[in-house]
């Protein structure tokens, strides 16, 4: 008899404890999914912010040429490394014999959403042009992947090419090509020439064929 009671006594509290444990496992349920859906959502944002960027200096139009084409065929972005510096051919010798270094306005995009950095700049007397280094040295983020393209009045040497892949390791960034192309083509010849490079140098997300004709200008003047 006393069982008898005792139990009906307890029955309303084994029920509200059945109830509780019932909803909290309802609530582990619906949320696990949501927890996983979320995961995935950030995943493929983070795909989707990784793309090509091509960032140019350019004092007389060649290496503009050059970054132009490369934006197009590639599908990438492209932005000017704007230099503050009113250059000359002698404070183009003093940079390049003395090592000097560059002032630049900030840069437009946020590096970090980038993947590889493709970074266009002339070359003088046998050097990567001062912008270049500075960008290279103090902005693209520990880490990036780097691809160098230079512009010139030849083919770029061998020590060149050396001293700026030696140049972007000692950055702390990963060199994953230099190269080189001749200053003084039209647009169209350059685009040809970057067409032609794309397909025998698989850089991320170059395609198969050229792009269309259509030019792709650049942002920023020629300076």
């Amino acid at each position: 008899m006393l069982n008898k009671t005792l139990i009906i006594k307890l029955a309303p509290v084994l029920f509200a404890v059945l109830l509780i444990g019932c909803a909290g496992a309802d609530a582990q349920i619906q949320k696990a999914p949501a927890g996983i859906g979320a995961d995935a959502a950030n995943a493929q944002a983070a795909d989707a912010a990784i793309k090509p960027l091509v960032a140019y200096y350019s004092r007389t139009g060649n290496s503009r040429k050059v970054a132009s084409a490369l934006a197009k065929h590639l599908g990438a972005e492209v932005a000017e490394i704007q230099s503050e510096k009113d250059r000359g051919i002698f404070t183009i010798m003093g940079e390049q014999w003395f090592w000097g270094d560059d002032r630049q306005k900030p840069f437009e995009k946020n590096l970090q959403d980038y993947s590889p950095i493709i970074v266009v700049a002339p070359v003088y007397f046998m050097q990567l042009s001062a912008p270049g280094r500075f960008f290279i040295e103090e902005v693209i983020p520990d880490g990036s992947q780097v691809y160098v393209f230079t512009t010139s009045g030849g083919p770029l040497a061998g020590f060149s090419r050396k001293g700026i892949e030696e140049l972007v390791t000692e950055s702390g960034l990963i060199a994953k090509g230099v190269h080189g192309f001749q200053a003084g083509k039209t647009q169209e010849e350059v685009d040809s020439l970057v067409c032609e490079f794309l397909k025998k140098h698989q850089i991320t997300g170059a395609p198969g064929e050229c792009a269309p004709a259509a030019e792709q200008e650049p942002a920023g003047d020629t300076k």
